[in-house]
């Protein structure tokens, strides 16, 4: 596979399927070692979780799934809102200019 889109790979329709305990697709995907590596540090969790993207693709061999990964990042507590601070009429007399 082409380096075309990094960190992605392919599923093909599996040709070689003769029962329904197999799967239906088959391929693989390529992960760039330093972003493995970071996604491991980044992690704490025992399991990480990947988003999965695929697109139904036509080619030269049949049908084909186009795969992109997203690493998951549990959302953070959103900090609490500053208090906005208005400006009065007076505070313009205090301007030097």
């Amino acid at each position: 596979m082409a380096n075309k889109y990094p960190n992605s790979g392919l599923l093909n329709v599996n040709s070689y399927k003769n029962s329904e305990k197999q799967p239906d697709f088959k391929g693989s995907i390529k992960m760039n070692r330093v972003v493995l590596k970071e996604l491991m540090m980044a992690n704490t969790d025992e399991d990480v979780e990947i988003k999965l993207s695929a697109w139904n693709m036509q080619g030269s061999r049949g049908p084909f799934m186009r795969l992109a990964w997203d690493s998951y990042k549990k959302p953070e507590q959103a900090p609490a809102p500053k208090p906005q601070v208005q400006s009065t009429a007076d505070d313009s007399d205090d301007l030097p200019f």
